[in-house]
């Protein structure tokens, strides 16, 4: 519980902060305003399903953070290419003041996914959906393939094929981390017939969207979108259409996550998205 209050406090502290416009409190804002929700997640998933992912990570929980700045910065770079969002700030800022500032902000992305996505799972791992579905090699080894295939046609054709950056790293990721034998894998888990796993992603990964965008909206500095052929009926700056992204951005969270954290902190994603408590 008392995570839960601390994690309140910070978030709505912060929120009113974000969009106050109150100078460098509004600017550096970001950070600790993730922060407070990444707690309040973790506390509200102490509170109704009895565990949180902070809980069974402990220390190691910090390496989410760390992971988070290069993945991220993976997404800036296919940006670069698609040009489907753009930031403004407050008032312009040096190379190096932003690297390091953004850096500090992206490090808050896949805890605050996998934070919500396993409250998500706790809540709905009741649910019957155990069931496996086989997956044969070569339509893995076809997925890897096309993830190369599918880089290439956005560097071609970047105002038709912008979705792609949402698919095409979840193809290279799963068959590699099938590969490699890492357990947490999607595609093992799939196979395993927990279902329950990659429905949670996706439900708490929009949820975070939402709080993503929402919080976006009044603050600066902020992000805003230029998104070809679906850039209506915007819910704050997201065309309604963009949402989609969402779920297929929190398989790729869970798959980087997953294939990174076992060789570098030897722990198993999977495992801590149990039923266990």
């Amino acid at each position: 519980m008392q995570l839960l209050i601390l994690g309140i406090v910070l978030t709505v502290v912060c929120w009113y902060f974000a969009w106050s416009h109150i100078g460098l409190v509004s600017e550096y804002s970001f950070f600790p305003l993730w922060v407070g929700y990444i707690l309040l997640v973790n506390g509200l998933s102490e509170v109704m399903a009895g565990t949180s992912l902070l809980r069974r990570m402990r220390w190691s929980f910090l390496w989410l953070f760390i992971i988070s700045i290069p993945m991220w910065w993976f997404f800036e770079y296919m940006n670069s290419i698609v040009q489907n969002w753009h930031y403004l700030f407050a008032h312009p800022i040096s190379i190096l003041h932003y690297e390091i500032q953004a850096s500090i902000d992206f490090s808050t992305v896949v805890p605050a996914v996998l934070s919500t996505s396993i409250l998500v799972f706790q809540l709905l791992r009741k649910r019957s959906l155990n069931t496996r579905v086989a997956i044969p090699g070569t339509t893995l080894l076809i997925a890897f393939g096309s993830a190369f295939i599918l880089f290439w046609l956005l560097n071609l054709f970047p105002s038709e094929t912008f979705p792609l950056v949402w698919i095409g790293p979840i193809l290279f990721l799963e068959p590699l981390a099938y590969a490699l034998g890492v357990r947490a894998s999607l595609v093992h888990q799939i196979e395993q017939g927990n279902l329950t796993l990659p429905l949670s992603l996706g439900i708490g990964t929009l949820i975070t969207g939402f709080w993503w965008e929402c919080w976006n909206f009044y603050s600066l500095p902020k992000w805003i979108y230029t998104i070809p052929y679906v850039g209506f009926l915007k819910i704050f700056e997201m065309p309604i259409l963009g949402y989609l992204g969402y779920p297929f951005f929190g398989l790729i969270v869970f798959s980087y996550a997953a294939l990174i954290l076992n060789f570098i902190a030897k722990q198993d994603l999977a495992k801590l998205f149990s039923s266990q408590s």
